[in-house]
């Protein structure tokens, strides 16, 4: 593949049709005789009756529709489908390229594209129709019945991915004639999802254009900015940049090495993103500027690494080579920055050919599909990635979890490390041994008890690094624990982390919950032995969705449903009227849990809940439940599982009254505080504590701890202080302000 010198991405009101041919616009017949070019120069035994019989089908079917420019809609199918064949895949990839939209966006059913096309096109277009529904309505990522969606898709067959790369890669090169706010969904999708995936399976070229493309809607400002600013860099740079590659290839000719020498400019994002994180300026950034050496093998590789170095002196700690040790996405590469004598440096990339094809289209490269699997001329470390995608769905039973797994996964950085024996792990940056022993085999991972790196001992928690020499050392009778959740970093082993500690809870609960249902059933006079009423209880599993007794036992265990709501239908009117056998709960008439009663409660001290607050219960092992506000921080982490979590709301209102704090700020003016407590006073507010600080620029902090009927209360309380002359803000404090100042 032949490329431009020092060329860079064109901006979204430079695009052109992909299939235009001196500014004249094809047919769409036209159009697909482009694919089918590409695919036979590709594939000359491929099957090109299955493409043609695709094209007829979805031409038809897309025949009245536009897109939002004006043009056939149908150009947008055979834009995907020509990607998917510059991509090197096959008949069947094409195939569903041209008709992946069909199902969405037309009257052709999934039962008609299997009964011609096949289970395995069916498959595939269907999965792209679930796909096609996942949204993003803000920055909060994905929701988790949408990972589950794409992990399912993908699981049974990775070409859904390719398709869909090649579709959302065509609707960003297409976004100009959408309205803002869509163009900008779509661009924040891009570069949180798509992206990321394109990258980890190593397919380069396509992540840095997703890239680039979204940073130019989300942040158009400095893309424009900063594109303007490194073609005059390029403008300013091509003599000598051309006399370098000149040089280069002179050199290599003379020593023998065949190799083909190109200019590459990082991308705008890359270069963006470089500024950022080393707070520098562009004429910084010495690497916005490489060469790329592409030679006809390894040995060629290590060659033209020497006569660069013996014309250019090396920068220190620049180097990488990434032929011996592959990242984790299969890229390899040999990496070196150098310094010319007039102190300009600039970096130079070094790789075969067929290294350099991995690099700009990854697993997609050299895809072959057969008996369904993977089968490549080598093992693959993109099929590793696949497969700990895979793992996470079969292990991640919570939703939340998987979202926070999957999206780790997504955006870790890699270092290597080696096995005893030599063996390549590829793991998050900061990895743990146990990280590493999870990598090995999951029942080393439970068993871990600590590792040796390079021959020393080393706590679990170290940190490893790259070229780390790691051995884990186990016993049968260790356990994950929940601390570990704390210090891994790789999505797969927290996902198992997170299982093996969900079954084992389970399995407690459910002990507590066979022997709290005896209990409880002996109170109420129900006998559990009755062959009659063991078939009424029967019934009522199906009644409550449970799958089984041990289901009944372990949402009981959890307090997901009262013993005494499970035995209702068996219990006299009188009883079922009132509370008899109800244990009493810690407040009468303020808490409900999913319309049951008989479990002890206890506010949460790390937010504070008061009536009317959006609340959540949260299941503990000693103290009940205890109820947190929806948006307590303390909810969404490691230490506090979400299938421990159930559904709580607010009883009948009683006379009680709650504990909440405020923090305010003021200008330090007299009377101030004396205006506050009046308020206070007003209300009837019994105040627990308070207390004021200044600062030197003359602004005062009131922390005032005080008791309130309810959310109501405080509202309307917060928003007299509010109107205070003199207050600047009031803000409801989570947790308590004076607890964390006694403590420091």
């Amino acid at each position: 593949m032949e490329e431009e010198y020092f060329n860079l991405p064109l901006r979204h009101h430079e695009e052109k049709n992909p299939f235009e041919d001196e500014n004249r616009c094809p047919t769409l017949e036209g159009a697909y005789q482009q694919v089918l070019d590409i695919f036979l120069q590709r594939h000359p035994d491929g099957n090109k009756k299955l493409l043609d019989d695709a094209f007829r089908l979805a031409y038809s079917a897309h025949a009245h529709q536009c897109r939002k420019s004006g043009e056939p809609f149908f150009f947008h199918p055979l834009s995907v489908a020509k990607t998917l064949a510059e991509w090197n895949l096959d008949a069947v990839s094409l195939v569903c390229g041209l008709l992946h939209d069909t199902v969405e966006d037309t009257s052709i059913t999934h039962e008609e594209i299997t009964r011609q096309f096949g289970n395995e096109v069916g498959d595939i277009v269907d999965g792209l129709t679930k796909l096609s529904k996942l949204e993003f309505h803000d920055r909060a990522w994905l929701n988790a019945e949408n990972v589950r969606k794409l992990l399912i898709a993908v699981g049974k067959d990775v070409r859904v991915l390719f398709v869909k790369l090649a579709d959302r890669l065509h609707n960003m090169r297409t976004l100009g004639a959408m309205r803002e706010e869509k163009r900008r969904r779509i661009a924040h999708e891009t570069m949180e999802l798509y992206a990321p995936l394109a990258n980890r399976l190593g397919m380069g070229q396509v992540c840095m254009e997703l890239e680039d493309l979204s940073f130019e809607i989300i942040e158009p400002d400095s893309f424009e900015t900063l594109y303007d600013a490194v073609q005059a860099k390029i403008q300013n740079n091509t003599a000598q940049a051309k006399d370098i590659q000149m040089t280069l290839e002179s050199l290599l000719v003379a020593n023998g090495v065949q190799a083909k020498v190109f200019g590459r400019v990082k991308s705008v994002y890359s270069i963006w993103r470089k500024m950022g994180i080393q707070k520098k300026e562009l004429d910084s950034i010495y690497d916005w500027l490489a060469y790329r050496i592409i030679c006809n093998d390894r040995t060629s590789c290590y060659m033209a690494l020497g006569i660069v170095h013996a014309l250019y002196k090396p920068i220190p700690g620049r180097f990488k080579d990434y032929i011996s040790l592959p990242k984790d996405n299969g890229y390899q590469s040999i990496h070196t920055s150098v310094l010319m004598p007039t102190g300009d440096s600039f970096e130079v990339q070094i790789r075969t050919n067929e290294m350099h094809k991995q690099a700009e289209s990854g697993i997609a490269s050299h895809w072959t599909y057969k008996e369904g699997r993977i089968a490549n001329r080598q093992e693959l470390n993109q099929a590793a990635f696949l497969r700990r995608m895979a793992e996470l769905h079969q292990d991640s039973k919570d939703s939340n979890d998987l979202v926070i797994n999957l999206k780790e996964e997504l955006v870790s950085k890699q270092i290597q490390v080696f096995t005893p024996k030599g063996e390549l792990k590829s793991l998050p940056e900061d990895s743990t041994p146990i990280d590493f022993a999870y990598s090995i085999h999951t029942e080393i991972g439970h068993h871990c008890i600590g590792a040796k790196v390079n021959g020393r001992m080393v706590q679990l928690k170290h940190q490893l690094k790259n070229g780390d020499r790691v051995e884990i050392l186990t016993r049968q009778d260790r356990k994950p624990s929940r601390d570990w959740l704390k210090i891994v970093k790789s999505a797969s082993a927290r996902s198992k982390i997170q299982s093996f500690i969900r079954e084992e809870e389970r399995h407690q609960a459910i002990d507590v919950g066979k022997e709290r249902l005896q209990k409880d059933a002996r109170t109420l006079g129900v006998s559990l032995d009755s062959p009659e009423h063991n078939n009424i209880l029967t019934l009522r599993l199906e009644e409550l969705n449970l799958a089984d007794w041990d289901a009944l036992y372990a949402a009981i265990g959890f307090n997901r449903i009262s013993s005494r709501r499970f035995l209702e239908p068996l219990l006299p009117d009188e009883v079922r009227k009132s509370k008899k056998g109800v244990l009493a709960l810690d407040m009468p008439d303020t808490i409900l849990v999913d319309k049951a009663v008989g479990i002890l409660f206890i506010l949460a001290h790390c937010c504070k809940p008061i009536w009317g607050d959006d609340i959540v219960g949260y299941t503990t092992k000693e103290r009940g439940i205890s109820i947190h506000r929806t948006t307590c921080p303390h909810l969404n982490s490691n230490a506090m599982p979400a299938e421990r979590r159930i559904s709580v709301a607010w009883g009948v209102q009683s006379r009680a009254v709650f504990d909440v704090e405020v923090s305010v700020t003021t200008f330090d003016q007299p009377g101030i505080i004396s205006s506050i407590s009046e308020v206070l006073q007003q209300a009837g507010i019994s105040i627990q504590r308070f207390n004021a600080t200044t600062t030197e620029e003359g602004t005062a902090s009131i922390n005032i701890a005080m008791r309130v009927k309810d959310r109501n209360h405080l509202v309307e309380l917060m928003g007299k202080i509010r109107h205070i002359k003199g207050v600047n803000t009031v803000q409801r404090v989570k947790g308590s302000v004076f607890s964390r100042q006694r403590s420091h």
